[in-house]
């Protein structure tokens, strides 16, 4: 026979009673191993990681190696594109035949025979397309070597035998004076200070060369020695040469600034 509950006791009780078991407490903890092989419960374990799918990882290989080769493609095309004309270029210029050289049983033209007319001098024409070889009476026009000198020179006369003066210095046995009579003519466009007689040469059959000679001839007078031409001004002259008895002379020549200018003018004397 039970007695009837009372109320202060069951408060009591429950206050020192031991607490109700917690079923989320600690208890028995999972284990992978192979005594699990349904795995953890429902909501333990971390989730098991997703494996990429064969299709992406397909496409990333065919990306990864066609790419490069449609580029090596693209290049290696332009590449023949550019290089073809000039691979035809040089084929065509190779594949041209070379001149065909002159035949040798062409006769060869026979050497000019040597001749006596005066020579061209360092140029067949001066500046102004006028010759440099004349005759007496004859005027060619020389370039000096200061830009803008320029000067036409004509010789005159020339005396094969001239009378030396009284006072002059007389030639040595065996040898005359010879003189060229010139005009001098300023062409150019600075005065042309010089002393003429120091560019003139006379030229003999023998090919031997005379300079000018202080002596003073009854045929004119010299030029000075420090001779002085304005543009358009003309000076006349004479030059006298101490040659020998029987000298043939053949040819007179005259350069400006002393000789030393690059254009020679030459006259025929016979």
């Amino acid at each position: 026979m039970g007695y009837p509950s009372d109320p202060h006791r069951q408060q009591e009780a429950a206050a020192f009673a031991p607490p109700p078991h917690d079923p989320y407490g600690p208890g028995h903890q999972y284990t992978a191993g192979p005594d699990h092989l349904a795995g953890p419960p429902y909501g333990y374990g971390p989730p098991t990681p997703p494996t990429p799918p064969r299709r992406r990882l397909a496409l990333v290989l065919a990306l990864a190696i066609g790419v490069p080769v449609v580029l090596l493609g693209g290049s290696a095309t332009a590449w023949f594109v550019l290089i073809e004309p000039v691979r035809d270029s040089i084929s065509s210029a190779s594949a041209s035949p070379a001149d065909p050289p002159a035949s040798a049983e062409q006769p060869a033209e026979p050497a000019a025979p040597p001749s006596d007319e005066p020579s061209e001098g360092t140029a067949s024409k001066g500046d102004d397309g006028d010759p440099l070889t004349s005759r007496p009476g004859g005027t060619v026009t020389l370039a000096g070597m200061e830009s803008g000198s320029k000067m036409a020179v004509t010789l005159n006369e020339v005396y094969h035998d001239a009378a030396p003066t009284a006072d002059s210095a007389q030639p040595r046995p065996g040898n005359r004076l010879a003189a060229v009579q010139l005009t001098l003519t300023n062409k150019g466009r600075v005065v042309y200070s010089d002393a003429p007689m120091n560019g003139a040469v006379m030229i003999d059959s023998g090919s031997q060369q005379y300079p000018f000679s202080i002596s003073r001839v009854e045929q004119g007078l010299p030029f000075h020695w420090m001779t002085s031409i304005k543009p358009g001004d003309s000076l006349k002259g004479t030059v006298v040469f101490e040659v020998p008895e029987d000298a043939e002379l053949v040819r007179f020549q005259f350069a400006l600034n002393s000789g030393y200018a690059q254009q020679r003018g030459e006259w025929a004397l016979r």
